[in-house]
C-alpha cells in the first residue's frame, strides 16, 4: 500500500496566487485540454522555485502539456536546475503513483506531490485512490497532511 504523506491538490485556474513553501517536489499534471488561460509559465515559477524537480504528465494533451512546460522552463530562465518533464499515459495508475511516490525523486523520502488536473476522472480517481484517497472532496478533511491550494 502506498500513502502520499504530503500531497497536495492545485488549482490549474489560480496558478498565482499559489503559495508553496520550499521542499522537494513532483507535480503530476493530467489534463485532456489544454486551456487557453492556462500559465504554463505562472506554474513553472511557482513550484520550480519550491522544490519541483520532475513534471510527469497524463492525459489526452499530455504530448502538448510536455511541449509548454518544456518551453515555459526555457522561457522563465531560471537556470538549470534538472527539472524533468515526461508523458507517463502508457503506465497504470498504481506504476504512475508508485512513481510519484518512490522514484520520481531518487533518495528522497518525504516528497511532496502537487497533482493538477482538468476534470475529475477514472483516470484521476485511480491515482488519488492508489494514494489513498478517494477524491480531494473527501479527502480534505481525512488526511490531515492533504492540502487544497
Amino acid at each position: 500500500m502506498m500513502e502520499a504523506p504530503n500531497l497536495q491538490i492545485i488549482n490549474l485556474q489560480s496558478i498565482e496566487s499559489m503559495v508553496l513553501a520550499p521542499h522537494p517536489s513532483v507535480c503530476l499534471l493530467v489534463l485532456d485540454a489544454i486551456s487557453p488561460a492556462m500559465d504554463f509559465k505562472g506554474l513553472v515559477r511557482n513550484l520550480i522555485p519550491a522544490g519541483c524537480q520532475y513534471f510527469m504528465i497524463l492525459g489526452d494533451a499530455a504530448e502538448d502539456v510536455h511541449d509548454a512546460l518544456d518551453y515555459a522552463i526555457d522561457d522563465c530562465d531560471l537556470g538549470y536546475l534538472g527539472t524533468l518533464t515526461a508523458v507517463h499515459n502508457d503506465e497504470s495508475a498504481e506504476d504512475v503513483a508508485s512513481l510519484l511516490l518512490n522514484a520520481a525523486i531518487p533518495g528522497e523520502a518525504n516528497v511532496r506531490c502537487v497533482v493538477g488536473y482538468d476534470k475529475e476522472d477514472d483516470a484521476v480517481r485511480d491515482i488519488l485512490e492508489k494514494l489513498r484517497l478517494k477524491s480531494p472532496e473527501m479527502s480534505e478533511h481525512s488526511i490531515p497532511n492533504h492540502q487544497m491550494v
